[in-house]
């Protein structure tokens, strides 16, 4: 026997489906630009996230041991990093990241105009689950979201 859904019921299954948090997603570029077209390319794929944008080798360092500021801070769903950071090298901040245990599971993905087979060999044995090259185009800036969108689901 099939049953009617009320639209009380309805409403309480809208608010249950919206109290599912957004994706949140660490970035840890220094570009500006960069992040900016990152957040608009995630934008057009209709995905909820909350982006946390760090600018700086050093504050990613604190975000990854959980210092000062960032001593409660929340675990991310997926890690983006640029390889070359002023400060502060990815290789620096993968390391770091492989070895804190409350980010153990977290996908971790590099973006880079580097097309070194080097930076590609340590990258793999540091375990990201992605190498990115960073587009020099918008259109190809905006694949990038759908990467991300896969990446997280």
């Amino acid at each position: 026997m099939k049953r009617s859904v009320t639209v009380g019921e309805m409403r309480g299954i809208a608010r249950r489906a919206n109290v599912v948090p957004p994706a949140r997603v660490l970035v840890i570029e220094d570009n500006s630009s960069d992040v900016f077209l990152l957040e608009r390319a995630m934008k057009q794929q209709d995905l909820r996230f909350e982006l946390i944008h760090l600018a700086d080798g050093a504050a990613a360092l604190a975000f990854i041991r959980r210092q000062g500021a960032y001593a409660d801070a929340a675990i991310p769903k997926l890690i983006l990093v640029d390889l070359h950071l002023s400060k502060y090298s990815g290789e620096d901040i993968l390391r770091a990241i492989r070895d804190a245990q409350h980010l153990a599971g977290v996908p971790v993905c590099v973006w880079s105009s580097s097309q070194s087979q080097r930076d590609r060999a340590m990258l793999m044995d540091l375990g990201v689950a992605r190498f990115i090259t960073k587009p020099s185009g918008l259109d190809q800036f905006m694949e990038i979201g759908k990467i991300i969108k896969d990446l997280l689901e």
